[in-house]
């Protein structure tokens, strides 16, 4: 009992006092509690010991917790936005008052909460009720996200029989209830409103009347453009309550300068990489590297592969390389999901898979997750599905400009160190020099493996690896502290709080996964000629039926190294969809990827445009075939219809007896008869010309015949094809 290990997020149950309490913090030897299932902010803080002294004598108990996965892209731009701007507001309180939260509590002033809750102009009491359910959640995204969007209220409707808010003195029945036609004209006006800096409310509330709010009607017997009654459209202010409650001030400050001006004035003067860094996990840094060293397969062929692709992740405040990848993916997301399922993996059972074992857990950090991510202008950084990961996980991305390595000079610095320490023994093995006789291709010798386990070395070397270039502060130099990454992470544990953790593995890998458009019908989920299908989803099922022949769209995720199995969501749990097994040959390609899919599909188009040519010349010789035969059964003069229903039978008691079991068996015989004559008439031939002295002379031109017959017999479609 008493080696049990508590961790944040977990739920501490106090049966006899009826109570709840989530784990918040941990750090030193104490435990920062939040009581739950209250309306008010209460903040506990216990001795570990305490804590640990409570469960072993049965006081408290470890509640599990159902765990809930949902989808960010299954919000509209509406709740997303406003599920962004909480998350951003909770990072900067948990990072201003962690790892204690005693500033939350008490009647003192709270100056940097005023600061928050005016930078995101955000009211108070809404501000407090997020936050006790941020805490009490155990600080999880899902408490940011409206309960209404995962059915909790499904069926409930709040209807209004008149306009909500103040009655106008001047205007009978001003303004109308704001329903889902309002709301799309007023989404409608906010994009106008945002295409150009010289827009205002007033003409996006104009351009809004224009397009919906107004009539054609005969004024003076002139047909003219009249606007509806304000009893029959929405008020001015409407419009701007809704416009001021969706858009941020940052949001106003691009639509009216810049994005690039945004930046350059909201940015920090910075002189270097700490400056504006707080703690450990506050600011990280990826790159890809290609190694300069050719590597040869990982079959034992010998057949050489080229240069491997080394990611980094590196921690700014104390420099430890976080995660680490090895692949062969360059410019690849793929490269990137690597780097962060490194990046929650566990490090010890990562490193014993290649051989490599260490003790201290402080040498290698596992399972964090960043708050702000600054990467370079790469593809994969710049893409689409990694700006999608990042704000799913809650990271920050920040570009930097472009060819300005020294805006991110500390994963820059980290691979130039590990290229110093590894050519000297990948000298004759592959490396890559700079000379016209290197002949690093053929002198490969390492594989992937073997490689990755240089890289795994290099990263626990660095992480125990003397600074003498850090920048200590005068309290690290009071204090003794080393500059050394691993040390330099729990100094800053200590000083800053912990970074944010993975609390839940299955909502991390289900946002690390590639969402893809696949299609629903009574056979399954296809996505690109593959056919899934979860068995134990009963639901699944009776949308298949309702599907029918129709196949409609169905949201899947994929992890691109495998298209054995797509994921989904229902009701909270992540379910898992694999390749039918029923369908003849559906199951054969489980483990390959979706380059190796892509292939075989380009493979199978290549056959298919060749069978199309194929079919083409059949159809076309059959065609010919049929012609010939209904040319030569013309007839000069109409057929008799009379008895044809005696004639019939007639006819098939003949073509009957032309199908005797004794007619193939005589054919037989007479064909082995032929046969026999044939090879005697062959051999007397022979005998006669040796008499005559006469063997292999060739014919004359007399001799030759040139007489062709009237029609060519074929034996199959392929001697058809050469004459054809």
């Amino acid at each position: 009992m008493s080696n049990v290990i508590f961790a944040t997020g977990m739920i501490l149950k106090d049966a006899a006092a009826c109570k709840r309490y989530r784990i918040i913090s941990m750090f030193d030897c104490n435990i920062v509690l939040c009581e739950m299932d209250i309306k008010k902010l209460s903040i506990l803080t216990f001795e570990k010991s305490v804590i640990l002294n409570l469960f072993n004598n049965g006081q408290i108990e470890i509640e599990p917790e159902k765990v809930m996965v949902f989808d960010a892209d299954t919000l509209s731009s509406s709740q997303r936005s406003n599920y962004e701007n909480k998350l951003h507001i909770m990072h900067d309180v948990v990072n201003a008052y962690a790892p204690t939260f005693e500033g939350l509590t008490g009647h003192k002033a709270k100056p940097i909460l005023k600061e928050i809750m005016s930078r995101y102009t955000i009211p108070s009491n809404t501000f407090w009720r997020v936050l006790i359910k941020y805490l009490q959640s155990g600080m999880k995204e899902i408490s940011l996200v409206d309960s209404k969007v995962f059915g909790l209220n499904k069926g409930k409707k709040y209807q209004y029989a008149q306009k909500p808010g103040k009655t106008s003195q001047y205007i009978e029945n001003s303004g109308v209830v704001r329903d889902e036609d309002v709301i799309h004209n007023f989404d409608e006006a906010l994009k106008e409103y945002k295409s150009g800096r010289q827009k205002s409310f007033r003409k996006a509330f104009d351009y809004m009347n224009n397009l919906h709010y107004t009539r054609v009607e005969l004024v003076n017997g002139v047909h003219s453009l009249v606007l509806l009654p304000e009893s029959e459209r929405p008020t001015f202010n409407q419009f701007y309550y809704y416009a001021y409650t969706h858009l941020t001030q940052k949001e106003k400050d691009i639509i009216k300068t810049s994005a690039q001006e945004h930046r350059n004035d909201k940015r920090l003067i910075t002189s270097d990489s700490l400056s504006g860094v707080y703690g450990p996990g506050d600011m990280v840094e990826i790159d890809a590297c290609e190694a300069d060293v050719s590597l040869v397969s990982i079959t034992g062929n010998g057949n050489t592969v080229g240069r491997p692709i080394v990611y980094f992740m590196i921690d700014v405040y104390t420099r430890v390389i976080l995660a680490a990848s090895v692949a062969f993916d360059n410019n690849s997301i793929l490269g990137v999901t690597n780097l962060f399922l490194n990046l929650a993996d566990d490090k010890k059972d990562y490193c014993t898979r290649y051989g490599i074992g260490f003790e201290d857990d402080r040498l290698w950090p596992s399972n964090i997750i960043p708050r702000r991510i600054r990467v370079d202008r790469g593809s994969e950084f710049r893409s689409k599905e990694f700006t999608r990961i990042c704000v799913e996980l809650g990271i920050e991305k920040q570009l930097v400009s472009g060819a300005s390595g020294s805006l991110k000079g500390t994963v820059e610095q980290s691979f130039h160190q590990m290229e110093a320490e590894q050519n000297t023994h990948l000298e004759d093995k592959g490396l890559i020099e700079k000379r016209y006789d290197s002949n690093h291709h053929k002198e490969a010798t390492l594989d992937i493996f073997q490689y990755t386990k240089m890289v795994i070395n290099f990263v626990l070397t660095h992480n125990q690896k003397y600074n003498e270039n850090y920048p200590l502060t005068k309290e690290m130099l009071e204090k003794g502290i080393q500059p050394i990454p691993a040390i330099l992470w729990q100094y800053g544990i200590q000083t800053y709080s912990s970074p944010k953790t993975v609390s839940m593995r299955e909502q991390f890998i289900y946002n690390l996964m590639t969402p893809v458009k696949a299609k629903l019908s009574r056979r399954g989920i296809s996505y690109k000629g593959l056919w899934y299908l979860a068995e134990d989803d009963s639901d699944l099922k009776t949308e298949m039926f309702r599907a029918g022949t129709k196949k409609v769209n169905f949201n899947v995720r994929m992890d691109m190294r495998c298209v054995g199995a797509v994921y989904y969501l229902r009701d909270g749990k992540l379910i898992k969809a694999t390749l039918n097994p029923k369908l003849n040959g559906n199951a054969d390609y489980a483990n390959l990827t979706m380059k190796e899919w892509s292939d075989y599909q380009r493979l199978k188009k290549e056959m298919d445009a060749k069978g199309r040519v194929h079919n083409e010349q059949l159809s076309a010789y059959s065609y010919a075939v049929n012609a010939g035969i209904v040319d030569e059964a013309k007839r000069e003069n109409f057929s008799s219809d009379r008895n044809i229903r005696q004639n019939r039978a007639e006819e098939k008691q003949a073509i009957s007896s032309q199908g005797r079991m004794q007619g193939y068996l005589d054919r037989k015989e007479e064909k082995q008869l032929a046969l026999a004559e044939r090879s005697k008439t062959v051999e007397e031939e022979i005998a006669e010309k040796i008499e005559k002295g006469v063997t292999n002379e060739p014919k004359t031109d007399k001799q030759v015949s040139t007489s062709q017959p009237s029609r060519k017999e074929y034996s199959s479609f392929e001697e058809a094809f050469k004459d054809f």
